[in-house]
């Protein structure tokens, strides 16, 4: 059990505040006497300590469900354990059982105390629910931290952004479904079946997933980092834009040519290997160690390659349409067309007042870019991506920004005559003292001041 958070002597009747996720409920001390008194509290239970003489104390807290309405409410068993000194827990009381379905109903448990002596108690929360039939449950923003759930059968349920850090699937059905953006880190998968599961951009940082049937399975963007993928069938699953640092395959792993290729890349290494023609659209590569690569007529498009190592890399004639290139490593022996290094330099050194006009930035990922003014008069940026972008002061006179996204851009100051940014998205830009005349919204609708 984790060491409990520093605690600090406040007054009577203190209601919780948030504790690190784990199984423990809440925390409280009670120092008869002085009557000091602090309590931590998790899956929003509320703890309401009162000395009901001058030797015993009732402890009340109303049960909730681990899952927010309108999902189905699954309530934690509880156990109240108490210590003389932080470090030996022992339980007290009988295990008060949870329950799925039903409402919520309010605990209440009297103990007996010394009194002028330093007390302590915690509840903690048990989420156990082995073998559990919950097939096309709403189970979405539940926190099963710590969870049993082992040969549990959750076919077809809603697990979306659910906290299932740490806990035990072993075993556990999830063939279909939903755990776009759960938190699994830690968990254990073992022999799970997840065919067809969704788990895109889920967090699988270390979960062990050996044995598991991943056949199908969407896990786009989703972080496997660390995670023991050994003898995992993974045949068809969607890999795009998936963390596989540090994951561990071995020869019984099933996995496309295409994603071994990936993975061997990230996790072993590519300095001075023949890369000619391979397929790595929509990989994530970053971290990845590239020097002198052969890169040419390779396919990187839409790759994820921040931090990357492109030092004497040749990438003549590969195709690097909407590659991420933030914090990847360029030196003057990297060979790579003029317009792929213009992008690594908007992206990484920055080119605040440099004359760009008329140049060709089109299909491009340029986030957080420093173009601050540039002359970009003319420039073509169609379909690229200025997130965060710094424009503030260019000179965007006759600029091309078709179905590019500006969201969160600084565009202050910036001229905008006749620029045309037809179906571009304008979410969050700042556009404040920018000069329009005869500019193209991203509405069709023309713009002066």
């Amino acid at each position: 059990m984790r060491s409990p958070p520093s605690l600090t002597f406040r007054r009577p009747h203190c209601a919780g505040a948030a504790l690190r996720r784990s199984s423990v409920a809440c925390l409280i001390t009670l120092w008869l006497g002085g009557c000091g008194l602090e309590a931590f509290a998790q899956r929003s239970v509320t703890v309401q300590p009162i000395r009901t003489t001058a030797s015993q104390i009732q402890v009340a807290w109303q049960a909730r469900s681990v899952v927010p309405l309108p999902g189905l409410q699954i309530f934690p068993d509880y156990q109240l354990r108490t210590s003389a000194n932080l470090t030996n827990w022992i339980p007290t009381g009988d295990r008060l059982a949870g329950s799925v379905g039903g409402t919520n109903r309010t605990f209440s448990v009297v103990r007996d105390v010394t009194v002028g002596r330093m007390a302590f108690f915690q509840v903690e929360s048990l989420v156990e629910l082995p073998g559990a039939d919950l097939i096309g449950a709403n189970l979405a923003e539940g926190d099963f931290s710590g969870a049993n759930l082992f040969g549990a059968d959750l076919f077809a349920a809603n697990l979306h952004d659910a906290n299932l850090h740490g806990a035990d699937l072993d075993g556990a059905d999830l063939r279909f479904a939903i755990l776009t953006n759960a938190d699994l880190g830690g968990a254990s998968l073992f022999a799970a079946k997840l065919l067809s599961a969704d788990l895109s951009l889920a967090d699988l940082k270390k979960a062990d997933l050996s044995f598991a049937y991943l056949d199908a399975a969407v896990l786009f963007a989703a972080s496997l980092r660390g995670a023991d993928l050994r003898f995992c069938v993974l045949g068809e699953a969607d890999l795009r834009f998936t963390e596989l640092n540090e994951t561990k395959l071995d020869g019984h792993t099933l996995i496309s040519s295409k994603w071994k290729t990936v993975w061997e890349i990230v996790n072993q290494g590519a300095a001075s290997r023949n890369l000619q023609r391979a397929d790595l659209s929509f990989s994530n590569i970053s971290e990845a160690d590239l020097r002198r690569a052969d890169l040419r007529f390779a396919d990187l498009t839409a790759a994820f390659a921040v931090q990357s190592d492109f030092s004497g890399a040749n990438l003549l004639s590969a195709n690097l349409s909407f590659i991420d290139l933030r914090g990847a490593k360029f030196d003057t022996n990297t060979v790579v067309d003029a317009k792929t290094r213009l992008i690594w330099q908007v992206v990484n050194e920055g080119v605040a007042g440099r004359d760009l006009h008329g140049m060709d930035l089109s299909s491009a990922v340029l986030l957080d870019g420093k173009l601050s003014s540039a002359n970009l008069t003319n420039v073509n940026f169609s379909r690229s991506f200025l997130n965060s972008a710094d424009l503030r002061g260019a000179d965007l006179t006759g600029a091309i920004l078709l179905n590019a996204d500006l969201t969160s851009a600084n565009l202050s100051g910036a001229n905008l005559t006749r620029a045309n940014l037809r179906d571009a998205d304008i979410t969050d830009t700042d556009f404040r003292g920018a000069v329009f005349a005869n500019t193209i919204m991203p509405d069709g609708s023309t713009r002066s001041n």
